[in-house]
C-alpha cells in the first residue's frame, strides 16, 4: 500500500515539476518575444506598447472580430506611422463560449487609418471558417478564400494583394476611411503575423483602386 501511495506522489511531483517548467518555457518565450517586438518597432520608427493604451475593444468595437466573442483583449502594441497612414498592430484576445465550452481565439491585428473613406467591405478567410464570427456568416459572394459582404470591387482589388499572404489566412474589414487586418494565431509566433511591406501592399491596392474610381467618376 505505501508503495503505491509512493508512487501516487513520485507521479504528481513529475506532472507538477513538468507543469511548471512549460508555464516557465511559455513566460520565457513571451518575454523574447515583446523585446523583439519592441526592437522592430524601434527600427521602424514606431512606439512599443506592452500594454494596450487605446482601448482596442472599445476603439474598433465595430469590426467584426473585435466583437467576435466576450472578454476582449490587446497587448504588444506597435504604433506608428506607415506612408502618412497612422498604423496599430497588436495582439488581441477574446472568449468564445463558457465552461467547459470556452474557447480562447487569438489574432494578430494590423489596423490602418487611412485618408480615404472606401466602400464598407468585410471579407473573411475560408482557412478560418469555422469559428468566423456571426458578422461572417451568410456572405454575399466569393472570390479567391474569402468569402466577402460589400463592394466587389474592393474585394477584388484586397484578394489580388493578399493572394501571396493566404498562409496568414487573414481576414480583412473596411470601414469608413479605417481598415482591419486579422491573422488567427495558434501556435506561438516570434513577430506580428504581417510585415510591414504586407500591410503597405494591401493598402497600395486599395488606395489605387479608390484613386481609379475618382478618375472614373471625374471623367
Amino acid at each position: 500500500m505505501e508503495l503505491i501511495q509512493y508512487a501516487f506522489v513520485a507521479v504528481l511531483v513529475g506532472v507538477l515539476l513538468a507543469a511548471s517548467i512549460s508555464f516557465a518555457v511559455m513566460g520565457f518565450g513571451k518575454v523574447l518575444r515583446r523585446r523583439r517586438l519592441a526592437r522592430d518597432a524601434h527600427e521602424s520608427g514606431m512606439k512599443f506598447f506592452p500594454d494596450d493604451p487605446y482601448d482596442v475593444p472599445r476603439r474598433y468595437a465595430d469590426f467584426a472580430v473585435i466583437s467576435s466573442g466576450h472578454s476582449p483583449c490587446a497587448n504588444n502594441v506597435t504604433a506608428g506611422r506607415l506612408g502618412g497612414r497612422i498604423l496599430r498592430a497588436f495582439d488581441f484576445r477574446c472568449e468564445l463560449g463558457h465552461g467547459t465550452r470556452r474557447l480562447t481565439r487569438r489574432y494578430s491585428v494590423v489596423v490602418a487609418e487611412t485618408h480615404q473613406v472606401q466602400p464598407s467591405l468585410l471579407m473573411w478567410h475560408s482557412g478560418d471558417a469555422d469559428l468566423a464570427p456571426l458578422a461572417a456568416r451568410g456572405m454575399q459572394g466569393l472570390v479567391g478564400q474569402w468569402s466577402y459582404r460589400g463592394s466587389r470591387a474592393l474585394a477584388e482589388a484586397v484578394e489580388s494583394a493578399c493572394r501571396h499572404l493566404d498562409q496568414a489566412q487573414s481576414s480583412i474589414e473596411v470601414r469608413g476611411s479605417v481598415v482591419l487586418i486579422a491573422s488567427p494565431v495558434r501556435r506561438a509566433i516570434r513577430r506580428h503575423a504581417l510585415a510591414l511591406d504586407e500591410v503597405a501592399g494591401i493598402l497600395k491596392a486599395l488606395g489605387d483602386l479608390a484613386q481609379d474610381q475618382s478618375s472614373s467618376v471625374s471623367g
